[in-house]
């Protein structure tokens, strides 16, 4: 059990620091969480990474919570997973709780609009990264590549709003039928 006590270090410090970053919700998480799981401590390959991310994203809760979650069991049993699940929601709850504060004492929301807006660039530029990394990790030859941006389209494009769930289900069975 001694052995266990630098992984938990490594555990803590790698998901309070994914916390740390996480602003904007799950997507912009993606891309902190596969730095530090993947490229960083090698806990995670990345295509383990983009299953993690599946999993997660069809779990109930935050991607960050239930990918933290996963891989502190992978890497160190209940332990590591209540660490980890701990350790991303620790940077959130204090921002939180800071804000809150401030709030109470502030007469006017101006500064917490002006927080929010100057947070959005970061928060794109994650999201944008975590689509690089998980779009190198899954999409392997043309057909996937194909739905991908189909998928894509019908969403951001479609004058009839489709259900995601809807697609990914039907691409996905599309996926199965081709060799």
């Amino acid at each position: 059990m001694t052995g266990l006590g630098p992984v938990l270090a490594e555990l803590f410090g790698a998901f309070v620091r994914i916390g740390l970053g996480a602003f904007g919700g799950g997507a912009s998480a993606i891309s902190l969480l596969s730095r530090e799981v993947v490229e960083v401590h090698n806990w995670l390959s990345p295509a383990e990474m983009a299953e993690v991310v599946a999993l997660a994203e069809m779990t109930p809760g935050p991607i960050a919570v239930n990918a933290a979650t996963f891989t502190g069991y992978r890497v160190a049993g209940v332990a590591g997973a209540a660490l980890a699940t701990f350790s991303v929601l620790l940077p959130p709850l204090f921002f939180l709780s800071l804000f809150l504060a401030l709030r109470r004492l502030s007469r006017s929301d101006a500064w917490a609009r002006k927080l929010a807006s100057a947070l959005q660039p970061g928060i794109l530029a994650l999201i944008a990264a975590a689509v690089w990394s998980l779009g190198k990790a899954t999409i392997h030859g043309w057909s996937f590549g194909f739905f991908a941006a189909a998928s894509f389209s019908i969403l951001v494009l479609g004058k009839e709003k489709v259900h995601p769930a809807l697609l990914v289900l039907l691409f996905g069975l599309l996926g199965m039928a081709i060799p």
